[in-house]
């Protein structure tokens, strides 16, 4: 396809670029960079451009970019969600806190002369660095961002952008005037752009990033999956189900997070992904990658590793939760490694990207014995028998299994 360019010099080329940048998805710093630079080369004295946008994403409220005149890149930084009142004292007295807070769309301060009106402490910053007029606008998305703590508020995902100048006089009544019909084009094409990743985030949180990516790819029809070799992890707490009959939702829900997150990012600092939550368990693995396969070996160790650490972080949690008169729970961990499929399996319109196969099984049933044999880490055959001498692991008997037709080894370390 041949592209179709539009002269340098044609007053259409920033609109016709910002239509064509957003079709192909170019990410937002380059998206940013390319409109300023097109900006200064119609004569506006841009000193920094700022564009915030909201994140719909477990860690992170919104990410945001700086374009300014005397730097070589776009600053990047992102936000943590925070409670109302852990919110910073920069946000609290911030000009888009208060436009968001009350569905102001646009905003505009002179900064220097008897028209100055510095009525937010960034403003005042702004003009100590020698900058003249600034100037705000805020575009919703249309999506529903009802989980803001901000009432009244613009209840959507979006953009929200700063401009400022330096040139004496300010901005142009004209310059207002293009920037107020170029600005939407440019919150369009970020729309384009973000809509992806936006959607990556999300199914990354609910079903981890490698199976967020196979279905990103197209592999979304029942059926499809793959066969791999795998380590697995499932992890279950012991006593959980007699501290739910007598905990309160709240505290309970507390509980189980603080525990997951002491394996979680066990399981992500080496390699491994979380699949699915289970009640009060998880289920885990390690498998190889495309781009870098790795040995049964080598994903045994790793995963391994990951249930030591995450035990370990366990035990601190619960020395902790104690000094507090807190309930400890004790973590239990199986360990296996077999062959899988790994793919969709559920309904026709509702699916399920997961690992499917009798090892997952094996593996549920092996942690069954962990309270049995007094371990709170236990492996199978297979998996002692890939991850080596190195593991520490030591015979603990031929089990029966339930619904396995022959007693398996279980080893535990």
């Amino acid at each position: 396809m041949v592209a179709l360019e539009t002269p340098a010099n044609d007053p259409g080329s920033l609109e016709t670029w910002l239509m064509k940048a957003g079709l192909r998805g170019e990410a937002v710093d380059d998206l940013l960079a390319g409109f300023c630079r097109r900006l200064e080369a119609e004569g506006f004295a841009l000193t920094r451009v700022h564009v915030s946008l909201a994140a719909l994403h477990p860690l992170i409220r919104a990410r945001s970019f700086t374009w300014q005149r005397d730097q070589a890149e776009i600053g990047n930084e992102e936000m943590p969600h925070r409670a109302p009142q852990d919110e910073t004292q920069a946000w609290r007295e911030s000009p888009f806190r208060y436009m968001l807070s009350n569905d102001v769309r646009q905003l505009h301060r002179r900064l220097v002369g008897l028209q100055a009106q510095l009525d937010f402490p960034v403003l005042h910053e702004f003009a100590a660095q020698g900058a003249t007029d600034w100037l705000a606008y805020a575009f919703g998305f249309g999506w529903s961002l009802e989980h803001l703590p901000m009432t009244p508020r613009m209840a959507e995902i979006g953009m929200i952008c700063s401009i400022t100048t330096d040139r004496p006089s300010g901005f142009h009544e004209a310059e207002k005037a293009r920037l107020a019909s170029l600005l939407p084009l440019l919150a369009l094409a970020i729309k384009a752009t973000v809509q992806m990743a936006t959607t990556r985030d999300v199914m990354a949180a609910y079903l981890g990033n490698d199976a967020a990516r196979h279905v990103l790819s197209g592999d979304i029809r029942r059926g499809m999956a793959h066969r791999i070799e795998a380590a697995i992890l499932y992890a279950d707490l012991r006593g959980f189900t007699a501290l739910a009959d007598r905990l309160a939702v709240e505290p309970l829900v507390e509980t189980l997070n603080a525990y997951f997150d002491c394996l979680g990012p066990a399981i992500a600092a080496e390699g491994g992904q979380v699949l699915k939550f289970l009640g009060d368990g998880l289920l885990a693995s390690f498998q190889p990658e495309e781009a870098a396969p790795l040995d049964p070996a080598q994903l045994c160790q790793a995963a391994l590793r990951a249930a030591k650490a995450g035990l370990a972080a366990v035990e601190q949690l619960n020395s902790g939760r104690a000094a507090q008169g807190l309930d400890c729970l004790q973590l239990d961990i199986a360990l296996h490694l077999g062959d899988l499929m790994y793919g969709n399996v559920g309904t026709a319109d509702r699916l399920d990207f997961t690992l499917i196969g009798a090892a997952v099984n094996e593996a549920a049933r092996i942690e069954n014995f962990c309270g049995t044999l007094n371990r709170n880490l236990l492996a199978s055959g297979s998996f002692a028998a890939a991850a080596g001498q190195g593991g520490g692991m030591v015979s603990l008997g031929h089990h029966a299994l339930r619904g396995v037709s022959e007693p398996r080894e279980i080893f535990g370390c």
